[in-house]
């Protein structure tokens, strides 16, 4: 699911108490904040362990190159983490940013493993996280490419400390390698099902909040997202759109076709409106409503005609429609300071009232884009 996506529902039920629940499952920026967390604490940990006393003595822990994995591992974490603190609009950059972590990760895990003991490491649990990550990331590819990694890098590490001569360590070697497959195995299908859950709750409430015959967001959505900008004092224009004689669309073509006209005109919106740049809903009816983050009359005037053009050469398209001219009317209006959902809402409609009693087919935008 897009960000923008994520974003509108998060305005849908911020009014609704969704905010007071328990958060059981976790969008993919939260997951990655909690690895982002583990990540510098087990580095932290780290550290501790093989310079300060008297661990450092105790455990007499391999430092020849432990200095070369710390700036290893804080310049990829750091990376992450900026990543993170800005999280980019770009969602396919920032998991493919996501994903080179986990492959850092691995990378210093076992370099991690093979300082501090081999076989014997106090940190092959930290494994399970890793395959943990993997599995969110890459699902069951993940899950399987990680627990054999993870085997292979482990074995390869006894082989280069020549372990595997001492028989306690080949049955130690066994014992946490099934224990990778097994618990690594149960642990990333847990993972798994977090977020096949959370994908499964969020798809859920995304049907909820749309519109079956447009695809577009519904009344509910719209009354919530509304309420939620104007509370916040969000500098937006809204419109209130309305399909001219619809009901003689309906009378002379059915119902049928009148529902394809209405999937058309929210097709029309959707792709010729950046998710950036506004939010698009049914309102019911034949009535459509769009909150815009533009204000300036002359770019929604172009955006309108563009609407207008694409919604006219779609419908034009339907063999039934064909010879047939439909036309939209539009009631336009701007945020104010003093504004609340309802004020905005009722200039909105007054406008659209106002386009409709002269003549139709035109929009009218209201005194607060004179100011």
């Amino acid at each position: 699911m897009a960000k923008s996506q994520v974003f509108l529902m998060k305005l849908i039920f911020h009014n609704q108490g969704r905010r007071h629940m328990t958060k059981i499952y976790m969008n993919d920026f939260q997951t990655e904040q909690l690895f982002s967390i583990i990540r510098w604490l087990f580095l932290a940990i780290s550290a501790a362990l093989f310079y300060l006393e008297p661990f450092s003595s105790q455990l007499n822990f391999n430092t020849n190159t432990f200095f070369y994995l710390i700036v290893f591992a804080f310049c990829y974490m750091f990376m992450t983490q900026v990543f993170l603190f800005f999280r980019l609009k770009r969602e396919r950059i920032q998991r493919n940013i996501m994903k080179f972590g986990i492959i850092c990760d691995y990378i210093a895990i076992m370099w991690l493993i093979a300082l501090s003991g081999g076989i014997e490491s106090p940190f092959v649990p930290v494994v399970f996280l890793l395959i943990m990550h993997a599995t969110i990331y890459w699902s069951v590819k993940g899950l399987s490419f990680s627990i054999v990694a993870s085997a292979l890098g482990y074995a390869a590490i006894g082989i280069g400390l020549e372990q595997f001569y001492q028989f306690s360590l080949v049955w130690e070697f066994a014992f946490n390698t099934m224990f990778f497959i097994i618990i690594g195995f149960f642990a990333g299908v847990l993972a798994y099902r977090e977020r096949l859950h959370y994908q499964d709750k969020m798809n859920y409430q995304d049907q909820s909040l749309k519109d079956y015959v447009t695809d577009l967001y519904n009344h509910r959505s719209f009354q919530n997202t509304l309420e939620k900008l104007t509370s916040t004092q969000k500098n937006i224009s809204m419109m209130m759109i309305d399909i001219d004689d619809f009901k003689q669309v309906n009378d002379r073509f059915g119902h049928t076709l009148g529902d394809q006209v209405l999937y058309t005109l929210g097709n029309t919106f959707k792709t010729n409106l950046p998710k950036s740049q506004g939010y698009c809903f049914r309102y019911g009816g034949e009535e459509f409503s769009i909150i815009l983050f533009e204000t300036e009359k002359s770019a929604l005037e172009k955006q309108i005609k563009n609407w207008n053009q694409h919604f006219e050469q779609s419908v034009q398209m339907i063999p039934e429609l064909k010879d047939y001219q439909i036309t939209l009317s539009y009631g336009v209006t701007k945020y104010q300071s003093t504004d609340t959902k309802q004020s905005m809402l009722k200039r909105a409609d007054r406008n659209l009232y106002y386009a409709k009693e002269n003549g139709k087919n035109r929009a009218v935008f209201d005194e607060t884009f004179e100011r």
